[in-house]
C-alpha cells in the first residue's frame, strides 16, 4: 500500500492514493458537519488510519490515557475515550475510519479487542508494553490469546514465581474460554470467560483468570485483606505495612518459622491435599529438603486483633499449628510432648 502524507496538526487535504487504498469523500450525508476539517474533502483513509494508530499507540502506552482515566471504571472505559481523543484530534473516530475501510458504511462498535488487534497487527504483540496498562488500570479486561499468554508469560518472569517455575517448570499451555458466575446489577449471570491454562511438572493443571494472577506483593496484601476480609480492614494500607521496611524484610522468601519451608504468594495450589503431609514431614528438619506453604497472615498474639504491630506474615503450615491456642498452651503443649517422649 501506497503511502500520503496527512499531517494531523492542520486540516486534513484531499490525498492521492494508490492501488488497494480507500479513499473517501465527506459530505453532510456521512455524519461530518460544514465546520468540520474533513468536510467536502476525499480524505486517504488507509493512510488516516494508519496514522490515527500511531496517535492511538502513543496515546494508550505514552502516560496520557493512564493520567486521565477514572480508574474505578477502566474495563470499559477505553473503547469510549478513544473515541473521544481520536475525534477531538483528527475530527473523526477512530472507529468511524475503521467502519468505513472495512465497507460497513452504517458504522459498528470497534470493542476493546478489536483495537487491540489492530494495534498487534500493525506493531507485533511485543511493539507495545502491555503490563504498563495492566500496572496502571484496576479492571484491565482483554479476550485475545496472544496478549494474556504474552503477559502471563511476563508476570511468570516475578520473583513471585521465580522458585516454582524453576522446580515445578510452571508455564501456560494455551487459553481455554469457560463460563463462570458473575454478579451484574446484584444478579448472578453465567459469563463467557477465558482462562489462561497453567501446568507444572508433578502433573498439575489449573485454568486461571488474568485477574487471579498475583503479580506484586502489594496485590497479594490487597487480596489477603480486602472485601472478602473484613476483619482485616485496619491493616489493608500496603504503605503502613512496610513502614519504611523493605519489601523482603516484610514479606520473607521462606518461613520465619521453619526455614526449609518456602513461601508461596502465586495463590496457586502445587500439591494439592500433598501439600500438609509434605509440610508435616519436612518442616524444621533440615536435613529433609524443603517443600513450599501457603503465605498466610498470623497474629502474634491470638488473643487480640489485626494490627500493624500484632501481624507478620508466616507460612500456613506454621500458623495452622499455632492458631488455636496462646504461647502458654503452646508451652504446656511442647512440655507434654516431651513428657511423653520420655517413655520411649
Amino acid at each position: 500500500m501506497g503511502k500520503a502524507i496527512i499531517n494531523v496538526s492542520n486540516d486534513f487535504f484531499d490525498v492521492g492514493g494508490t492501488e488497494g487504498d480507500v479513499m473517501y469523500s465527506f459530505t453532510g450525508n456521512c455524519g461530518i458537519k460544514r465546520d468540520s476539517v474533513l468536510y467536502g474533502k476525499t480524505i486517504n483513509l488507509s493512510d488516516m488510519y494508519d496514522t490515527m494508530l500511531d496517535g492511538v499507540r502513543e496515546f494508550l502506552f505514552g502516560g496520557e490515557f493512564v493520567s486521565i482515566i477514572d480508574k474505578s471504571k477502566c474495563k470499559i472505559c477505553i473503547s469510549p475515550i478513544i473515541r473521544t481523543y481520536t475525534t477531538k484530534k483528527y475530527g473523526i473516530s477512530i472507529e468511524n475510519v475503521y467502519s468505513k475501510i472495512q465497507g460497513n458504511l452504517t458504522g459498528t462498535t470497534m470493542t476493546v479487542d478489536t483495537l487491540f488487534n489492530e494495534l498487534k497487527v500493525k506493531y507485533g504483540i511485543t511493539g507495545m508494553d502491555w503490563m504498563y496498562l495492566y500496572n496502571n488500570v484496576t479492571k484491565f479486561y482483554t479476550d485475545d490469546v496472544d496478549i494474556l499468554e504474552y503477559m502471563v508469560n511476563r508476570l511468570l518472569s516475578n520473583e513471585i514465581y521465580e522458585y516454582f517455575v524453576t522446580e515445578y517448570n510452571l508455564r501456560t499451555v494455551g487459553v481455554v474460554k469457560k463460563m463462570r458466575p458473575c454478579i451484574r446489577n446484584n444478579v448472578s449471570i453465567d459469563e463467557s470467560c477465558n482462562l489462561i491454562k497453567m501446568q507444572w511438572n508433578n502433573g498439575g493443571s489449573k485454568d486461571i483468570t488474568l485477574s487471579n494472577f498475583v503479580k506484586s506483593y502489594n496485590q497479594w496484601w490487597m487480596q489477603k485483606t480486602g472485601a472478602k476480609n473484613k476483619n482485616r480492614s485496619d491493616i489493608k494500607d500496603y504503605d503502613l505495612l512496610l513502614n519504611g521496611r523493605s519489601v523482603t524484610a516484610v514479606f520473607p522468601v521462606y518461613c520465619p518459622v521453619f526455614s526449609n519451608l518456602r513461601m508461596n504468594y502465586t495463590g496457586i495450589d502445587f500439591d494439592g491435599k500433598n501439600n500438609l503431609k509434605k509440610c508435616s514431614e519436612i518442616a524444621g528438619y533440615n536435613d529433609k529438603g524443603e517443600t513450599w506453604s501457603a503465605a498466610s497472615i498470623d497474629r502474634i498474639d491470638s488473643n487480640k486483633g489485626y494490627s500493624y504491630d500484632n501481624i507478620r506474615i508466616i507460612s500456613h503450615y506454621a500458623n495452622g499449628l499455632k492458631n488455636v491456642g496462646n504461647i502458654d498452651q503452646m508451652r504446656r503443649l511442647v512440655q507434654y510432648m516431651d513428657e511423653q517422649n520420655s517413655y520411649f
